[in-house]
């Protein structure tokens, strides 16, 4: 990701303009968090559709819980991830988090599976039940 300063800036600020084209990043989940939304006016960071970007929470890995500003511009091709606000977070977080996610994820798998056992015993239960239904009749009709 490329980044430079607009010499040209009209005002006493000087904006911060981002270009993807080196290699496109994948934007992050999010999750509200109203203390820090909405366009990123405020930051001076604009994306390479020439648009300011927009404010974003992470909430995905151990980048959860940090800002960013990602393009806003809406029913083009999105320019990808455009800056970070906050640092990342210090080594014994980051491992605190990805244990977490970890936790999460191995969470997610057991339910899956236990879904999964549920269903294999429904239908198992379903086709003794046909079974029994089956042998019922016959024998009724001795």
């Amino acid at each position: 990701m490329v980044s430079w300063s607009d010499s040209e800036s009209t005002e006493g600020s000087t904006a911060q303009y981002i270009s993807s084209d080196d290699s496109p990043l994948k934007i992050p989940a999010i999750i509200d968090e109203p203390s820090f939304e909405g366009l990123a006016d405020d930051l001076n960071v604009i994306c390479e559709h020439g648009n300011p970007g927009r404010k974003y929470v992470a909430f995905e890995g151990i980048s959860t819980g940090r800002r960013f500003i990602a393009c806003a511009t809406e029913g083009v091709a999105n320019c990808g991830l455009v800056q970070w606000v906050d640092e990342h977070w210090p080594e014994h977080l980051q491992n605190a988090i990805h244990k977490m996610w970890l936790m999460y994820e191995h969470s997610q798998h057991d339910n899956k599976m236990a879904c999964l056992e549920h269903s294999s015993t429904v239908h198992n239960l379903t086709q003794q039940k046909k079974s029994c239904r089956r042998h019922m009749r016959s024998l009724l009709k001795m």
